[in-house]
């Protein structure tokens, strides 16, 4: 480890002092939790306004994105019920966001044929040739937000957070 790395490795964030001060108030807790929920917490609004302001150049937002995205890698049209479960949306959520990506020109909305009263989903023309345009470079700004971390740091983070989403999964599904 370099003495950069280390001297890093050895700084105190927020969380740190928050564990501190709580092991002092009450010895008896175990705040050892805190450390990993709450850098969690904070890291996930601080991420998510990087990638708000990157997007906005290309008038999207996270959440829009990862609509455009989800109907790209799929093979057929999706339903808005479709999105919301994989996306995690609330229904008002997804119509408001629907309708700023059609008006943008990104999607395009047809009756369903199965069910008169519903609706499927697919991305423009334009709107796929746009997405494909800007996943590499969006890609390469995710990675640049991982620059603290080595490849094997990387992927050792992946392999726990996808552990941790698993079991939330199964504790939501039981």
């Amino acid at each position: 480890m370099s003495r950069e790395s280390a001297a890093e490795s050895e700084a105190l964030d927020a969380v740190d002092h928050m564990q501190a001060r709580w092991a002092e108030l009450r010895p008896e807790l175990d705040v050892a939790p805190m450390g990993v929920i709450g850098r969690l917490l904070r890291l996930a609004p601080m991420i998510l306004a990087r990638c708000e302001d990157w997007l906005a150049p290309h008038d999207l937002t996270r959440a829009e994105f990862d609509v455009v995205s989800a109907l790209c890698r799929s093979d057929r049209p999706l339903s808005p019920g479709d999105l919301r479960r994989a996306l995690l949306f609330t229904g008002p959520a997804t119509t408001k966001r629907l309708r700023r990506l059609e008006d943008g020109g990104w999607i395009e909305r047809v009756v369903n044929p199965d069910d008169a009263r519903g609706f499927l989903i697919s991305p423009t023309p334009e709107g796929a040739r746009r997405l494909a345009e800007l996943l590499p470079r969006y890609l390469a700004f995710e990675d640049s937000l991982l620059d603290a971390l080595d490849a094997g740091e990387r992927a050792e983070l992946a392999g726990l957070l996808r552990q941790m989403l698993l079991a939330e999964g199964r504790v939501a599904e039981g």
